[in-house]
């Protein structure tokens, strides 16, 4: 699993964990209270998509699911596919 993913990309699994997240959260923990980027964000739900993507491709047997949007933030889980 480690050569699969990207050093940023497997922070985000470590953060997450098997937790409920909003990515707001998870940017947070992951850039610390000073956000480097104003659209860090973006940059987290992109890592998240891309995490998607591998375990698709790789045929894993889990994914990232997902809930929500707007104000509040979107909710991310890890989840066994079914």
């Amino acid at each position: 699993m480690k050569n699969m993913f990207s050093p940023t990309e497997m922070k985000v699994l470590k953060i997450l964990g098997r937790k409920k997240m909003t990515i707001s959260e998870i940017t947070t923990k992951l850039c610390g209270k000073h956000k480097k980027s104003i659209n860090a964000g973006n940059i987290v739900a992109y890592f998240i998509r891309r995490i998607n993507m591998k375990c698709k491709f790789h045929k894993l047997d889990w994914f990232l699911n997902g809930k929500g949007a707007g104000r509040l933030g979107r909710t991310v889980w890890r989840s066994k596919k079914v």
